[in-house]
Parts: structure tokens; C-alpha cells; sequence
């Protein structure tokens, strides 16, 4: 990156933005609820007119377009002069686990620690969006319920104005 142009990442007095927020935050009472959620919005807000979001999509859809053309041309490693930045394509792996030899080494004991027979939540899922299963018929047979998960915080704006 050139050093003529001014860095999205520090203000004009020359202050960087991590350091601005972390001065306004430290200026907030942590037992201010209605605070708190003012600096949310204010830190959306100027999310939003720094125009962060559509910068993380175009990079991500470059992303996916830089690897499927490494990928399509076999290029394991490509380099950019002026930025400094380079793209390399490294093999990644995974475990795959062989159910009768791991099973056979295990004790009875074992066997009911680490072995588990489980239902394929996304193909069942995909069964009652495409009509093969009834999530009614399942959910009275007991085969399926619904559970409470933990609460999930949600800062936005408030739709009609209305105050609580």
C-alpha cells in the first residue's frame, strides 16, 4: 500500500481509530444500559457510512473468484509487487474416522463413550422441506421438539418509533 494516501484506520488527527474507540469506551459507565446501546447504534452508524459492509462482500466475492481461478488454472502461489500481498493455496485436512476398526479396538466401556448414534439433522431438516417427512407427524410421535437455546442479543433500530 502507498504511504500518499491517508489510512481508512486513523482520523485527520492523525489519532488511529482503534485508540479513538477505545477512548470513547472508556468513558462509558458499563452499568449504563441506555449508554451502551447509544454507542452500539453510533458504532453501526459510522459502520455504515465508512461503507464497512459492502468492502467486506467485494472481498470476500474476490476471494471466491481468486481461489476458483487458482483452482481452475492449478496455481499454488501468486504474488502482487505493489501491494506486498501474496495468495497461496494450501492443502488443508481432516480426519476420516474407519467405524469398524475404531470400534473393534474399543471396550464396551469405550465403545458407549465415544460411539453415538446420531440422526443427520440436515438431511431430516431437508426431508420436511421437500415433503418426504412432517415435522407434525415427528413432533407428535415425540421424534422431534422444539428446546429453548440461550438468549441472543439483538441492537437495532427501533421500528415505529415507539418507546418501552
Amino acid at each position: 500500500m502507498s504511504n500518499d494516501t491517508d489510512s481508512p484506520f486513523e482520523d485527520n488527527k492523525g489519532t488511529s481509530l482503534l485508540e479513538g474507540i477505545a477512548k470513547e469506551l472508556s468513558g462509558v459507565d458499563v452499568d449504563d444500559i441506555a449508554g451502551m446501546i447509544r454507542r452500539i447504534a453510533e458504532v453501526d452508524d459510522e459502520l455504515s457510512s465508512r461503507g464497512v459492509d459492502p468492502l467486506v462482500k467485494e472481498k470476500e466475492e474476490l476471494r471466491k473468484a481468486l481461489k476458483k481461478y487458482m483452482l481452475k488454472h492449478e496455481i499454488d502461489t501468486s504474488f502482487d509487487e505493489t501491494s506486498g500481498f501474496e495468495a497461496v493455496m494450501i492443502p488443508r485436512s481432516h480426519d476420516v474416522w474407519a467405524m469398524d476398526a475404531f470400534s473393534s479396538l474399543l471396550s464396551p466401556t469405550q465403545k458407549k463413550r465415544y460411539i453415538r448414534r446420531m440422526i443427520d439433522e440436515a438431511a431430516a431438516k431437508e426431508g420436511i422441506a421437500n415433503g418426504d417427512l412432517s415435522r407434525a407427524q415427528l413432533e407428535a410421535k415425540g421424534a422431534v421438539r422444539k428446546e429453548a437455546g440461550q438468549k441472543a442479543l439483538y441492537v437495532r433500530e427501533r421500528k415505529g418509533g415507539t418507546k418501552q
